[in-house]
């Protein structure tokens, strides 16, 4: 095979490859020039994940609330949440003032993870022991492709930690452009924390799912189980005024479940 024949056959198998799939169905549009993305473009995460599962759920949380954000009546129920928990007696104050403000949360969250990417059909809202607000989704991603992303489009850092990675603000920085900090867990999940606590609600979200006994009594279900018996709903959730675990001062679990029709809390028969 001559010199200019071998080039031409060696260019066109080169260009073969990077053809997006979409291209090779006819459906796409022609490349103009291959080059690193600074982010992580949607084929490269699956698309409306779901959390993949709830058994992972640490035992001792406050809150923890699961969000269908592909239903039709989640901005309904988002609204009947809303109102709902404002005039409601007995619920705690922290969980009713973050569910109070859900519609603005959402509002402001789905956009930066959208800008990555990233579009989860659930998405999971949580407060620790001490009432750090904690959301987690599941990203089945390019990992390096996020990761490079996530420095780019939020002025993180990656750095590797005992047993996994997290990503933080960079040190003497301009600041941060994401309020988050962000925790890489297993099974693919990501948890968006408070500044500062990556490190600490790391161990605690791969920590223990199931509550030690109670004096004379048996452990309570795990969050996840208890939360996996409410009904299918755009918003659903579990609560207690101190933690979900069994022991001295340990308040009973609470449920809510919001359609576009109704707030449900402690059932249909709720308040």
């Amino acid at each position: 095979m001559t010199g200019p024949m071998r080039w031409l056959l060696t260019g066109s198998l080169l260009i073969a490859c990077t053809v997006p799939q979409d291209m090779a169905l006819g459906t796409g549009t022609p490349p103009t020039r291959e080059t690193p993305a600074p982010a992580a473009p949607v084929s490269r995460c699956a698309a409306h994940d779901d959390l993949g599962g709830l058994e992972w759920l640490p035992a001792d949380l406050r809150l923890a609330v699961v969000i269908d954000l592909d239903a039709p009546e989640l901005p309904a129920a988002i609204q009947r949440l809303q109102d709902g928990v404002r005039t409601a007696a007995g619920l705690p104050v922290v969980a009713s003032l973050g569910l109070g403000q859900l519609g603005l949360q959402l509002g402001i969250l789905r956009p930066q993870l959208q800008a990555l990417g990233i579009a989860p059909r659930e998405l999971a809202l949580l407060h620790d022991r001490a009432g750090a607000v904690v959301w987690v989704l599941r990203a089945r991603c390019d990992l390096e492709a996020l990761q490079a992303a996530m420095t780019t489009a939020w002025s993180l850092r990656v750095r590797t930690v005992t047993g996994g990675a997290v990503a933080e603000a960079v040190p003497g920085g301009n600041g941060p452009t994401f309020a988050h900090e962000v925790v890489f867990l297993s099974e693919d999940r990501l948890a968006l924390v408070p500044p500062g606590t990556a490190v600490s609600l790391r161990r605690w979200l791969e920590g223990p799912t199931t509550s030690p006994l109670a004096v004379g009594g048996q452990p309570a279900p795990p969050p996840g189980e208890r939360l996996g018996e409410i009904a299918a709903a755009p918003i659903r959730g579990i609560l207690a005024g101190r933690a979900l675990q069994t022991g001295a001062g340990a308040a009973p679990a609470r449920t809510l479940r919001a359609t576009g029709e109704a707030l449900e809390i402690d059932g249909p028969s709720g308040p």
